[in-house]
């Protein structure tokens, strides 16, 4: 009778392991986000571009690619105050000769004038 009783606590010990075993599994898993390429089988996780390029002009690097994505980025998410600061510095400082029709274009659609001189 003794030896049953113990028997029963290692069976339930056990059960009780695997169940904590696959909790934490899930758990696991679901904090994670791994994303696979369907073709190379190859792990890849995604960057937000938007979120980087912000980090990087805080930090006091610029160019002309970098305030066109965050200005391009912004306006189609709709938040025009972003996209304003972004060409605002875009146009400040760079020729417009080097910026593309397409920020131009956003700029202008904002109700934004473009100076159209060259003598920056």
């Amino acid at each position: 009778m003794n030896k049953a009783i113990q028997t029963s606590k290692i069976n339930s010990f056990h059960l009780y392991l695997s169940i904590i075993s696959i909790f934490l599994a899930n758990f696991n898993a679901n904090s994670q986000t791994v994303f696979h390429d369907s073709i190379n089988n190859k792990k890849y996780i995604l960057i937000d571009v938007h979120k980087t390029y912000e980090r990087i002009t805080a930090i006091g690097y610029e160019s002309i690619e970098m305030y066109e994505y965050l200005g391009n980025y912004y306006f189609e998410c709709k938040n025009f105050r972003k996209s304003k600061l972004y060409f605002d510095k875009l146009f400040e400082k760079y020729n417009l000769s080097r910026i593309s029709a397409k920020s131009i274009e956003q700029y202008k659609t904002m109700g934004l004038n473009v100076d159209l001189s060259e003598n920056k």
